[in-house]
């Protein structure tokens, strides 16, 4: 059997279809599985057990007025043949794919769920997966339309990370304290942060009543340029240069937490069954936030009153601040609250500073040892 699985962007969605995977992989081992992705995503996909072959589709190179990588990598999918085919982005550029490719079975979302319409055209089966449920509950969906199997359960992921990476990140933490958190603030889209005062705020309270030092990492120079203006009013907190997926995650196994606003940061830490909290503006925490207790969330509203069931419609052109109005002692104490909670403590039991920094030192938040189904 030949399966093929489109997901073409972007990290944090693909990162949320890594549960309907493993449930393809296990209910059909001895199936030959291809994935299908953007070529500027491939190393979100390439290092996954259990998969056999990762299809890279150029689509950026449109946007330079280059068609002929994209055309050649389509027409090479005009010979292929595949069992089924689920679609997990169900937009136009998915049922290009889609359409391409022979297949008596190509599973996608209904037109409930669908992010463009036309993409209907190209599938022959459609799930009902509403967008107002959760993510990686929609792509089970799809998943379980055509196994009809009961669900696995799904361990952390891993990734394979070569000695090279390990070796920087463990030099990298050899020099600094070792009771960290990792602060996330950036996104692609800015409504979704804070202001930078309010993260310059949370990192002096973090470092009062925990003891916490922080690591905040970055894609490019324009988030390497907000980290530096945060970064150079504190001691305890330290950047770090994102370069690859493995290695983002390997940093992240070495913190107590990760706070983080709606992004892959969040989506990453959210498989990797580490502790997070994160702030959510104009996107809603019930469909993007992480899943399982180990995760806490504060919800912003829309300072013009706008209702959304997803996320909000008007992003991309609205100039309004969101998240920026967002009152921060009220952010903060649903923090420490969460925070108190995966540590075991009373509310009543507020440790002080010099507590904290040895309840930490010492404390282990996972030692159970889990398969993963990623190398």
């Amino acid at each position: 059997m030949r399966i093929l699985v489109v997901k073409l962007t972007s990290i944090g969605d693909i990162i949320q279809t890594y549960r309907a995977f493993n449930q393809i992989r296990q209910s059909y081992p001895e199936a030959k599985i291809s994935w299908a992705v953007e070529e500027r995503y491939k190393t979100c996909v390439s290092h996954l057990k259990g998969l056999d072959e990762v299809i890279f589709l150029p689509f950026k190179e449109i946007k330079k007025g280059v068609w002929s990588p994209i055309v050649k990598a389509l027409k090479a999918l005009r010979n292929r043949t595949f069992d089924i085919v689920f679609d997990f982005q169900g937009n136009c550029k998915s049922a290009v794919v889609l359409a391409l490719v022979k297949g008596d079975l190509k599973v996608g979302f209904d037109r409930k769920g669908v992010a463009e319409w036309p993409n209907l055209f190209a599938t022959n089966r459609k799930v009902f997966a509403p967008k107002e449920l959760h993510s990686e509950e929609r792509y089970l969906r799809i998943v379980d339309s055509v196994t009809k199997s009961k669900r696995v359960p799904f361990h952390p992921i891993k990734f394979y990370l070569s000695r090279e990476e390990r070796q920087e990140v463990d030099a990298f933490l050899e020099k600094i304290p070792k009771n960290l958190l990792l602060l996330c603030p950036f996104s692609a889209w800015d409504q979704k942060s804070l202001r930078l005062e309010d993260w310059k705020q949370w990192i002096r309270q973090l470092r009062k009543d925990w003891a916490f030092s922080i690591v905040i990492p970055y894609f490019h120079e324009e988030e390497k340029a907000k980290a530096e203006r945060i970064c150079d009013e504190f001691s305890h907190v330290h950047l770090w240069k994102i370069l690859s997926i493995p290695q983002w995650q390997y940093l992240m196994e070495h913190m107590r937490m990760v706070i983080a606003v709606d992004s892959a940061s969040l989506h990453l830490a959210g498989v990797t069954n580490i502790p997070t909290f994160s702030v959510f503006g104009p996107t809603l925490k019930s469909v993007y936030g992480p899943m399982g207790e180990i995760h806490g969330s504060f919800q912003g509203s829309c300072p013009y009153n706008e209702s959304f069931a997803v996320k909000c419609k008007k992003m991309r052109k609205c100039s309004a601040p969101c998240l920026k109005e967002a009152d921060l002692g009220v952010v903060y104490e649903a923090f420490h609250k969460h925070l108190q909670g995966i540590l075991g403590k009373k509310a009543e039991n507020l440790p002080s500073s010099d507590m904290a920094h040895n309840d930490l030192a010492n404390f282990q938040f996972f030692e159970k040892k889990v398969d993963p189904f990623l190398v």
